[in-house]
């Protein structure tokens, strides 16, 4: 579905990606891991083309991509759900899912707001607030639910765990699942959070700008992803 070839990005003249190769099948949920500087947002914002690559290639479902605009690339099924700044904080909730479903035509509109008001119950509680005043936690399940209402074929979400209490990422993952399951959507996680291993099929490790390892999670071993982690790779 998709297949990033020889990707470098640089910020400066610091190269934070070094020629990796990176892939996704359809109907997956891959993740990405690594410590903090890895690349791992770098790499997100490349595939989405919100930052500008220096080399390589980037190929969505067969056709070539890196040199497309950023809305090209969303309408052509790519949605990018980034860390921070990805909700409207000055609308409603209701207005924000409204607005990420534009492409749709309506009743493909109503179907996908709907299902998100099903897999998130609060953020239908919560549907005539403002998006500034929900909780931290709240805020991540709108901007998972704004990613899904867009009817994007494939999610890059970054960091999605950060800032919140273990039992919201449990309940975050556990919709990753159930999205992929209820709707077809394939995913890709940038996470830090070791209980990506309960959610992922496959796991990219990355650091300083180079793929350590991929693997199939069922086949790796927490150590090996806590040693990147702390930096002890072999």
């Amino acid at each position: 579905m998709l297949k990033v070839s020889g990707l470098t990005c640089a910020y400066g003249k610091v190269n934070v990606l070094r020629g990796i190769d990176f892939y996704v099948r359809e109907l997956e949920i891959v993740g990405i891991v690594g410590p903090n500087g890895a690349g791992k947002t770098t790499l997100l914002e490349a595939i989405a083309g919100t930052i500008p690559i220096k080399d390589g290639r980037i190929e969505f479902l067969g056709q070539r991509i890196d040199r497309w605009p950023v809305l090209q690339r969303r309408r052509s099924g790519l949605m990018l759900i980034p860390q921070d700044y990805n909700v409207f904080p000055l609308m409603t909730v209701r207005k924000n899912l409204e607005v990420s479903t534009i492409l749709n035509g309506y009743a493909r509109r109503k179907e996908l707001v709907d299902y998100a008001y099903r897999l998130f119950p609060v953020l239908w509680e919560k549907r005539r607030q403002n998006a500034n005043t929900l909780s931290g936690g709240q805020q991540k399940m709108l901007a998972v639910a704004l990613g899904l209402t867009s009817d994007a074929d494939l999610l890059l979400v970054d960091e999605p765990s950060i800032g919140l209490a273990p039992k919201l990422v449990t309940r975050l993952f556990e919709s990753f699942r159930s999205i992929r399951q209820d709707t077809g959507k394939t995913i890709v996680l940038s996470e830090q959070n070791i209980k990506v291993l309960d959610t992922a099929d496959r796991l990219f490790g990355l650091e300083a700008g180079h793929i350590r390892f991929d693997e199939v999670t069922r086949e790796l071993s927490k150590e090996k992803v806590m040693n990147l982690y702390l930096g002890r790779t072999r």
